[in-house]
């Protein structure tokens, strides 16, 4: 009886042995309770409470190394901090040099190297990113630059349209004629007395009509064609619009509404105010006209 009693310890601690799941395997450091406790916060979305109660399984057995994997996923997943997850990685790929999951975990390393390098300043990608973005934007500006000078191109043919067909032709250029001995003046009588004012009249009468050639010798003359006026001046009586001052108006926002292609606004104010002189353009009154070229 004492034999048979014998062999069933025997076989029970051989059943418990093979039962028993080897050292430093996933499913011994799960059994570990703080291993257990800091699944169980995981699962609660209690992340910092999670990582103590990991560091905790460490601790009192330091073979628990799936522990360093959790953390460092915990780190690199759930709390954005890629340092401490790839410090947690190296811990348990040092431990665990030919884990089944070795693959996963460095690419996790690798993810958690560019997260950091994506948060410092100026860092190589970022930098990358941002001479992407400026050489988009330098495109754009070309082709708005290449736009504008178009519309500019034209508006200065048209400007030279109108202003050609404002100038009057020169007018053609006329021969005096000779002049011809002027009249004998009107002699007065000796005896009449002539009064001061009568006699400046008439000596003033006299000097005129010494000075003017006769009427019947002098040539017909054309109408003298009146001088071109201004290009401005020109150019303002075609093109020209009226605005009103309104509330908040000034001079900026007038030239940025009716020149919106140009590309030196303070020549299009220097314009307006020659169009408008005597006009203060610091003190625009409301409901003034102004003329816009």
């Amino acid at each position: 009886m004492y034999k048979s009693l014998l062999a069933a310890l025997l076989a029970a601690l051989v059943l418990s042995s093979c039962q028993q799941a080897p050292p430093g395997s996933d499913a011994e450091d799960e059994r570990n309770p703080f291993f257990r406790q800091a699944s169980k916060d995981v699962a609660d979305l209690n992340y910092p409470a999670a990582i103590k109660q990991f560091e905790k399984a460490i601790a009192t057995n330091p073979t628990v190394v799936k522990a360093y994997l959790q953390i460092g996923l915990l780190y690199g997943d759930k709390l954005g901090d890629p340092i401490s997850a790839i410090y947690f990685f190296q811990k348990y790929l040092e431990a665990r040099p030919n884990a089944a999951e070795r693959e996963e975990v460095v690419a996790a390393m690798e993810k958690a190297k560019i997260d950091f390098a994506l948060s410092l300043t100026n860092s190589g990608i970022q930098n990358a990113a941002e001479i992407a973005r400026m050489s988009k934007e330098n495109v754009d500006l070309k082709q708005q630059i290449t736009q504008l000078q178009g519309t500019l191109a034209a508006k200065e043919a048209q400007v030279s349209q109108v202003a050609g067909a404002a100038t009057p032709p020169k007018a053609t250029a006329v021969v005096p004629a000779t002049p011809v001995t002027p009249s004998t003046p009107v002699a007065t009588a000796p005896s009449e007395k002539k009064s001061p004012t009568k006699t400046t009249a008439a000596r003033n009468t006299t000097a005129k009509t010494s000075e003017s050639p006769a009427k019947t010798d002098i040539p017909s003359v054309p109408a003298a064609t009146p001088p071109a006026a201004p290009a401005d001046v020109a150019s303002l009586s075609t093109d020209a619009k009226q605005h009103t001052i309104g509330s908040g108006d000034t001079l900026w926002k007038l030239a940025k509404k009716y020149y919106p292609a140009s590309l030196d606004l303070n020549e299009e104010i220097a314009k307006i105010k020659t169009a408008n002189p005597g006009l203060n353009d610091r003190n625009l009154k409301i409901g003034t006209v102004i003329n816009i070229p």
